[in-house]
């Protein structure tokens, strides 16, 4: 008689234990789990604002979303193996910031091929499937760098860029808007376009090039908020108060520059925007709400031209900086 109650004393024990499992297996179930891979989260504050409200609109809505980066703004082969381990992790959904437009065409394809909703965002693909491309218009955003520089110059003087890393569709696009708006100012000459490979450090040996090569320009387009804490630095060594900067991002460091005087105008763009649009895009097609169908390919978060006279406003409404 004592076997028999031990027996069945261990019997509803085990069979609790497998009811609570697969308990804990149904909620998990529920809770979607999407990979968040991005070009880089080390020294980069937009790909980080863009990371941190992906999480905040993932966790609002009761998903968890990973965070993923390489080690830097070239580090292709990392970002194809994060995106292979995501695949193996078999998470529900994927949002990924390319850093090449060819290069990545494999791993899309395997996330394609695995059947996970991809949404990508800052950086397009050549090929693959996808629900939304979300992204500033960056060609309308360096075209209304370059109208501006060309405003305060009036029409007439020479001019040069700071650009990405080669090879990513937002550096392409950036200097495409630039380039081509200053064709169409007959008194304005592009004397230079050098990378700075989205880094301070990048765009302080690209400006230094440019100094020594062109002493006589009158403007220099950053085409990276980042970049063009480089370039003022360089400025202000040299003494270089008559050198016009407008540069591209809208994060803090950029309107630091506007407030205080050392850059004459940033594009802004609006990270958090991507960021959450990103989430919350996969959760409607992962919960039923909405069909991959009814997005369109490609999504403008939109672009904004801040001065002295607006950067106080857009610091404090869009990043909630005082």
């Amino acid at each position: 008689m004592r076997k028999s109650r031990l027996m069945l004393v261990a019997f509803v024990l085990v069979t609790l234990g497998l009811q609570i499992m697969m308990a804990g297996s149904v909620l998990a179930a529920d809770r979607f789990v999407i990979g968040y891979v991005t070009k880089t989260l080390i020294n980069d504050p937009f790909q980080v604002l863009m990371a941190n409200a992906a999480k905040e609109a993932g966790e609002a809505r009761g998903a968890e979303v990973l965070l993923y980066g390489g080690s830097g703004q070239a580090a292709i082969e990392e970002e194809m193996t994060i995106v292979e381990n995501l695949i193996a992790q078999d998470v529900d959904g994927i949002v990924l910031n390319p850093l090449d437009a060819r290069a990545l065409i494999p791993a899309v394809r395997k996330i394609n091929q695995a059947g996970i909703p991809l949404v990508l965002i800052d950086n397009s693909i050549a090929d693959g499937e996808y629900i939304t491309y979300i992204a500033t218009d960056n060609v309308r955003g360096a075209a209304l760098a370059a109208e501006y520089i060309a405003m305060l110059l009036n029409g007439e003087g020479k001019v040069a860029m700071i650009e990405g890393e080669p090879g990513g569709q937002a550096a392409n696009d950036r200097r495409k808007g630039f380039h081509d708006f200053m064709a169409t100012v007959p008194g304005i000459e592009i004397v230079s376009s050098l990378t700075g490979h989205w880094t301070t450090e990048g765009a302080i040996s690209a400006t230094e090039a440019i100094l020594q090569a062109h002493p006589d320009v009158q403007a220099i387009f950053a085409c990276a908020d980042m970049m063009a804490v480089g370039v003022a630095q360089v400025l202000s060594r040299a003494n270089r108060e008559d050198v016009i900067l407008v540069s591209f991002d809208g994060i803090e460091e950029g309107l630091d520059l506007v407030k205080q005087g050392k850059s004459a105008g940033d594009i802004a763009q609006f990270p958090t925007t991507i960021g959450s649009m990103s989430v919350d895009i996969l959760l409607d097609v992962l919960s039923g709400e909405k069909d991959a169908a009814d997005y369109p390919k490609y999504m403008d978060s939109g672009t904004a031209l801040i001065t002295k006279y607006t950067v106080d406003a857009f610091a404090e409404e869009v990043l909630g900086i005082k």
